[in-house]
């Protein structure tokens, strides 16, 4: 039975994803950044020009315009297949390359000559501000933050000591199994670290009992 919320890292954060959630697991609610998330916070990201995001945008008559002035209309629909199969819808936005009097405005033209264009996936920007929205409030936010806490310190371990980065089975039962190996190693690891300490402390216990002890003879005599 799943939780409440469906946490993940940024490597999780897709389209894709999040419109499986939305879908089938309505019930639930993802915490799971875009790959850019952090990025688009930075001051350089922000004053990039050629940032689609940093350009004016009018949603009455739906058109965009960039830094230089040009206005960029909507053109048509496009639709992309991704690697996976995945079939993401964008918005073309076609930018004016002539003025009023019917002059060409080099701006809008690339380097070769053709009419510039953007392509703008609505869904996409809907569930990056949603994502937004939850992971930078204060009570959803204090919970993914916790993920690093509870979770990456475990994967930290697991790379960097047993230097397991990977699976070499197939199959969800041989993967449990191999997973619950490394975790019956890992949690073997903590016993004996924690026997060490305990080992160490009583023979520092000795030793200042034996000193002591020393010290007691000596004065005697």
């Amino acid at each position: 039975m799943l939780g409440d919320y469906i946490i993940a890292d940024a490597g999780y954060g897709s389209e894709s994803n999040y419109r499986f959630i939305a879908d089938h697991l309505p019930e639930q609610t993802p915490l799971i950044p875009y790959g850019t998330m952090l990025k688009e916070n930075s001051r350089k990201w922000r004053s990039d020009d050629r940032k689609v995001m940093n350009w004016e945008y009018h949603d009455k008559d739906d058109y965009y315009i960039d830094s230089q002035g040009v206005r960029f209309n909507f053109q048509k629909y496009v639709a992309r297949k991704d690697k996976t199969g995945f079939t993401r819808q964008f918005h073309r936005y076609l930018a004016e390359a002539i003025d009023e009097n019917q002059q060409p405005i080099p701006a809008a033209l690339t380097k070769g000559g053709r009419t510039r264009y953007i392509d703008v996936n609505p869904e996409w920007e809907f569930f990056k501000a949603q994502q937004r929205a939850k992971l930078t409030s204060k009570t959803e936010g204090k919970i993914y933050a916790r993920r690093k806490m509870d979770v990456e310190s475990v994967f930290g371990h697991l790379k960097a000591y047993l230097h397991f980065t990977k699976f070499t089975v197939r199959g969800n039962i041989p993967v449990k199994r191999q997973m619950g190996f490394m975790l019956m190693a890992m949690n073997l690891g903590k016993v004996a670290k924690r026997l060490f300490a305990l080992s160490a402390l009583n023979q520092i216990k000795r030793t200042k009992a034996r000193n002591l002890r020393d010290f007691r003879v000596l004065v005697l005599f």
